[in-house]
């Protein structure tokens, strides 16, 4: 029987894993303890937890949680960064951290909706537009026809009094 106090682990960082929208997986080898304060501080600041769970733990919850088999992104030293927000935000932190600090930390595993992602698609989501960008394209594109629409009836019903206008006038002439 495993002690308690990893029981109330693994049903916390099942519950959190659950919970997720989006969950980084990280080699964080080589990344001192000032610099991954300074990683968890900038990620905690746009609602992302980072966070290090033993293995054999994290393969635990991942199963409660219904991720299934995660030991391929389980490289090196393993911490996670995880949240129910924009899906590509932490990609982008990640990423700018990582520039400035020896490519550290690494991405090695991506669960997006629970779709099992490898590390190369961390770019991608990085280079993709916040959640609010990508509502506001979408909102433009919807109401691009409908200013057309109404521009364009405006214009053939100011055609129509003018033409109306011109009848009137040549009738009374």
């Amino acid at each position: 029987m495993p002690p308690p106090h990893k029981i109330a682990i693994v049903e916390k960082t099942a519950a959190q894993l659950r919970g997720a929208a989006v969950i980084y997986f990280t080699d964080y080898k080589g990344l001192s303890a000032p610099k991954a304060s300074e990683l968890r501080a900038e990620l905690q600041a746009s609602s992302i937890n980072y966070v290090v769970v033993k293995k054999t733990l994290l393969r635990i919850a991942a199963q409660d949680a219904g991720i299934g088999e995660i030991d391929e992104f389980m490289i090196g030293q393993t911490a996670l960064a995880f949240t129910d927000g924009d899906p590509s935000e932490p990609a982008r932190i990640l990423r700018e951290f990582s520039k400035n600090n020896d490519d550290v930390p690494k991405i090695t595993g991506i669960v997006l909706d629970g779709q099992r992602l490898p590390a190369t698609r961390a770019q991608t989501l990085a280079s993709l537009p916040s959640k609010e960008v990508l509502l506001g394209i979408l909102l433009s594109a919807i109401q691009q026809p409908m200013t057309r629409l109404a521009g364009t009836l405006s214009a053939s019903m100011t055609q129509l009094g003018q033409l109306l206008s011109a009848l009137k006038d040549q009738k009374t002439s």
